[in-house]
């Protein structure tokens, strides 16, 4: 009976991707530096703050958080309040500078978030790997992150 079922499962979460998407959210052809610095150049007019979501294709609780992300009422407050760069970290081959650079958010795990004002500054981090099983989040969690984040953000941050 387990057997049918986790294979029903399967099939189910498997039936789920469409090509596209099996390719993953993450882009290894992007130059996440040049990504950086236009969501960067953006937040210094908007006041926005820019999100930089580490991880991987590979990884499912990366893809998870990606699909979290696209909730309705996650994506409409990620679109009023941040501007989001996924960086890809390969096989823990890419954009390792990167990572250094904010603070090695991914030494406990991927996907780890950056919070970064237009400044430059970085506002949180998720370095004590508090995505890295988000696999088990709810799009309320993640909301709450985000409110946490943006509530972090100096005033006017950007400037």
């Amino acid at each position: 009976m387990k057997t049918v079922v986790l294979t029903t499962v399967l099939a189910l979460a498997i039936g789920g991707y469409s090509p596209a998407s099996a390719q993953g959210p993450y882009d290894k052809h992007a130059d996440a530096h040049k990504d950086i610095e236009a969501a960067l150049l953006r937040a210094r007019t908007d006041d926005k703050l820019v999100l930089l979501d580490f991880g991987a294709n590979w990884c499912l609780d990366c893809i998870v958080l990606s699909r979290l992300f696209e909730d309705k009422t996650v994506r409409s407050f990620l679109d009023d309040n941040f501007h989001v760069v996924q960086i890809d970290v390969g096989n823990w081959d890419r954009n390792l500078d990167l990572s250094r650079q904010y603070g090695s958010p991914i030494e406990n795990g991927i996907p780890a978030v950056v919070i970064v004002a237009g400044s430059g500054d970085v506002i949180a981090s998720t370095k004590n790997g508090a995505l890295a099983d988000a696999r088990t989040a709810t799009a309320r969690e993640v909301l709450g992150y985000l409110k946490g984040w943006v509530a972090q953000r100096p005033t006017h941050a950007a400037r």
